[in-house]
């Protein structure tokens, strides 16, 4: 009961955060750079990011051009079949996989004709489980930017290890060259992206990867003892579109279920890299995605879990009694011709000995917010 009285008043928290401003537009990121694609000249932060803070998450490595809205681009991945083999791509998962719509966390990018905005398509090529190639699309206006990535879930969690950019990249410049709706050929940017690596597979992770799917993204075949780099040229592709799309019914809906089983480092109010914890339990995702003939694309989904967490040493002994824990995660965006908008909402609660809790809070598009508390509670008593 206590419990479920602590997680009532950690939703009517979360209810009670004020919603984005209307118009309101966060300040531009520190670093940006200044990109050629021909017939303009665009500035644009070369990264996504998770909150309007200028930290760098994931390098953008695709931009589109031409009508390059992010619906218009779903629509032509969508419209493929997954046999790539003419290109080089083997006959065979994950490399034979097909677009669909995806669930994932909201990213932010920016550019200087639109500003902020959120991933409010994302696609994937593949499934949340096992492995997939993961595509976050932000519309800027006259051009989108991407970030493109192959991921995999992790065993035991509900989170993804990102393995390789590059072939992601090789993949999304395939399909549209097989799409037939490419104006001119692919074009590479200057780099804007650190190189030749950008980020690290962590080493347990990449040690449980097979030799094949090593050898495939261009990644040590041996284990290692230290995190992997992950490959990187620092350049966008520049992709140029024509397709001219008609917008049609449809209310495409998915449903899975996963199991955490993992020892995992405490992921808020943690003391340090050996705050360990075993989480045990389902994780119920859903993600509904509506369009309509008038061209409003709207995505929906939402994450939850009730968990048991026990802290654990780094042999993976219990230090601690085994709590309870709650999660939730609720995902929307939204695309029209005239409007642009993302929201992301994340709740999680640990009811030990203080009940700690995180609340975060993120709109991109049309308004600009993010907001996100940590309460760790008082200290404990000796």
């Amino acid at each position: 009961m206590r419990f479920l009285r602590l997680m009532t008043g950690a939703f009517l928290a979360l209810c009670l955060v004020p919603g984005a401003e209307a118009g309101k537009e966060a300040p531009p990121p520190p670093s940006t750079v200044t990109v050629n694609l021909g017939s303009q000249s665009v500035t644009i932060w070369p990264f996504t990011g998770n909150d309007f803070s200028g930290a760098a998450s994931d390098p953008i490595n695709l931009i589109f051009t031409g009508t390059a809205d992010p619906r218009t681009i779903r629509d032509a991945l969508m419209s493929l079949d997954g046999n790539r083999a003419a290109f080089g791509f083997p006959n065979a998962f994950p490399f034979n996989c097909t677009w669909s719509d995806a669930f994932g966390d909201e990213q932010t990018a920016w550019a200087a004709e639109e500003g902020w905005q959120g991933s409010a398509v994302q696609l994937q090529c593949g499934s949340f489980n096992p492995m997939r190639f993961h595509l976050r699309l932000f519309g800027e206006g006259s051009f989108s930017v991407a970030n493109v990535h192959f991921d995999l879930l992790i065993p035991g969690t509900a989170d993804h290890e990102v393995l390789s950019w590059e072939v992601p990249e090789a993949l999304v410049t395939v399909d549209l060259v097989r799409s037939g709706f490419l104006t001119a050929s692919p074009q590479l940017t200057e780099a804007i992206t650190p190189g030749p690596a950008y980020r690290t597979i962590r080493t347990p992770i990449f040690n449980g990867i097979p030799v094949a799917l090593r050898a495939a993204f261009g990644l040590p075949l041996a284990n290692q003892s230290a995190p992997v780099p992950i490959p990187n040229d620092g350049r966008a592709k520049v992709l140029a579109l024509h397709h001219e799309f008609e917008p049609v019914q449809a209310d495409v809906r998915a449903a899975f279920d996963l199991t955490y089983n993992q020892i995992i480092p405490k992921p808020f109010c943690s003391t340090g890299p050996l705050d360990l914890v075993r989480v045990e339990g389902p994780v119920h995702l859903n993600l509904r995605v509506k369009t309509n003939p008038s061209g409003r694309y709207a995505r929906t989904g939402a994450a939850s879990a009730v968990l048991r967490v026990t802290p654990v040493d780094p042999s993976g002994q219990p230090t601690g009694p085994t709590v309870t824990a709650g999660a939730s995660e609720v995902h929307r965006g939204t695309l029209t011709d005239h409007r642009s908008e993302v929201r992301f909402v994340v709740l999680r609660l640990i009811n030990g000995d203080p009940p700690q809790s995180l609340v975060s809070d993120l709109s991109a598009g049309d308004s600009d917010r993010f907001f996100r508390t940590v309460d760790c509670g008082p200290p404990s008593e000796p």
